[in-house]
């Protein structure tokens, strides 16, 4: 086995190398599934390999929280938690311009009146082992199964049914369920949610012929009607019924920005809102105002 290989075993992580690398120097990557690679930070942990727009999303995230944890400080009464699925390890390689930045756990943390509460869970253990540090006792740091009970039970042990929940869910492909949201709209009355809702990647699988996925995301038995004939524009369709699944939960006021290709400013999927008040939306218009560099771009009111 290589030295670079050996970094990345399950014990070897934890040891610190002789030598820092530096972004340019980062080479070779380690598959951990079809959708995701880890390559070795300047601080001997994991870092996900990503293009720019999940730096631009990342810094939305940010923002959101931002305004949300210094708007609402005063306002509720009750604990303040942001919770995030599939957070990987904290921190990105940006290929585009070769450089490390923060992801959006740590993004969430980094904020003017921090949340009362943080939770995030990763599946991988790299990543939880690599989070877990990162974030250094400031947040709880869980391995598990996004769409699992046991998880889903673990993350209510540790916040109260009272809490103004933000829940992130920022899956790389097709793995949230419907039910995970449920599960957690039914369990916190002041939950909003913030999500990667990926149309085009739904629209590919129901056109190649793989429903089982986008069945379970949509909450559709068959949702290749949804972009069958009379359907119109699928993204319009794949939006409207999962709005319309969102609403039979309570939630009535959503808003979303396209996370674009940057290189051909294609969309790739929306990063959207979703709550039981306008207030939040109006939180969401304000960080999608301030843009990924954090310049505001237009006029306010």
């Amino acid at each position: 086995m290589a030295p670079d290989q050996q970094l990345f075993d399950s014990v070897a992580v934890s040891k610190t190398p002789r030598r820092l690398r530096q972004p340019n120097e980062v080479i070779e990557a380690l598959a951990l599934d079809q959708n995701t690679t880890l390559v070795l930070g300047p601080d001997a942990l994991p870092a996900r390999k990503v293009r720019v727009h999940s730096l631009d999303k990342a810094h939305y995230a940010h923002y959101y929280a931002d305004i949300v944890g210094t708007g609402m400080k005063n306002a509720y009464p009750g604990p303040l938690a942001w919770v995030e699925l599939f957070a990987g390890p904290g921190v990105l390689y940006v290929e585009d311009i070769a450089a490390f930045k923060p992801g959006s756990p740590l993004e969430a943390l980094d904020i003017r009146d921090p949340f009362d509460i943080y939770v995030f869970a990763d599946l991988h253990d790299r990543c939880v082992d690599a989070l877990h540090r990162r974030v250094d006792g400031r947040a709880h740091v869980l391995r598990g199964n996004a769409n699992s009970a046991d998880l889903h039970d673990r993350i209510v042990s540790l916040v109260p049914r009272n809490a103004l929940v933000v829940l992130y869910v920022d899956p790389a492909g097709l793995d949230l369920h419907f039910d995970t949201l449920k599960f957690f709209a039914e369990r916190y009355k002041h939950l909003d949610l913030l999500l990667n809702f990926p149309v085009p990647g739904i629209d590919r699988a129901l056109s190649a012929g793989h429903g089982e996925k986008a069945s379970r995301v949509l909450n559709h038995p068959t949702p290749i009607e949804l972009i069958g004939p009379g359907s119109g524009r699928p993204g319009t369709s794949l939006r409207q019924w999962f709005e319309r699944q969102l609403s039979s939960l309570g939630y009535d006021h959503f808003e979303a920005v396209p996370i674009k290709l940057a290189a051909k400013n294609v969309a790739l999927y929306d990063l959207m809102l979703a709550s039981r008040q306008a207030k939040a939306k109006q939180f969401f218009q304000e960080a999608i105002h301030r843009g990924p560099g954090g310049q505001y771009t237009l006029s306010f009111g």
